[in-house]
């Protein structure tokens, strides 16, 4: 078990949420990005265990991407693409505000996306009853990743939409964790292409993940 797991489970309690969204609302950029590098290998660049909040006053080019990826699949259906229901074989777990699955042509092997089970564009505009909620599922599957892998090295990443989006492309913007296992180094293919190979099929990834206990 990670010691953070262990020793610092306020690490995942509703107050840490709470401490995200309350500087999100004091350090507004055009973006931000909340993430946690757990790991040398992961890029944690010091030993006990915290998360980094960074802003920006552009919206980084990978951010613009997913947005026009979202938009496409917006305007061809109708729908958001997360809004969509998840199927049951790539499900890790649910709780009544959230889904915890492994993305289909997932970059990472095991990596795990939380996502909100109603639709919402800013990860600010969280509750405290979701965001309680949220925590708990949060621990529970990087408990699962951590028996399964074996206290492997991950990053988890809060992607939310950038601030002063314009109203039109809320119906198919929406915030989303990423979680990812650090298992591998990425070469020059993944490099200079910007395509990652994941040997791992996610209904596999999925199928070994639900069948670990995620309780400390």
């Amino acid at each position: 078990m990670h010691r953070y797991l262990k020793d610092v489970r306020f690490l995942f309690s509703n107050s840490y949420f709470t401490v995200y969204l309350l500087v999100l609302l004091w350090y507004c950029k055009n973006y931000q990005h909340v993430f946690k590098n757990q790991g040398a290998s992961a890029g944690a660049s010091m030993a006990h265990s915290h998360s980094q909040m960074l802003g920006t006053p552009f919206v980084p080019p990978s951010v613009t991407s997913r947005l026009n990826c979202m938009k496409e699949v917006f305007e061809r259906s109708g729908k958001c693409s997360l809004c969509a229901v998840v199927s049951k074989d790539i499900l890790v777990s649910e709780t009544h505000n959230f889904s915890a699955f492994v993305p289909f042509a997932a970059s990472y092997p095991f990596e795990i996306w939380i996502v909100p089970r109603q639709h919402s564009s800013y990860f600010h505009e969280t509750d405290q009853d979701k965001v309680l909620d949220l925590a708990g599922l949060l621990k529970s599957m990087l408990q699962k990743l951590c028996k399964q892998l074996n206290d492997s090295p991950f990053n988890y990443m809060i992607h939310s939409a950038p601030f002063g989006l314009s109203s039109s492309c809320l119906p198919y913007t929406h915030w989303f964790l990423q979680i990812v296992p650090q298992l591998s180094v990425i070469g020059g293919f993944e490099i200079g292409s910007g395509c990652h190979i994941n040997p791992v099929f996610p209904e596999d990834a999925a199928k070994i993940l639900r069948e670990i206990d995620g309780s400390v």
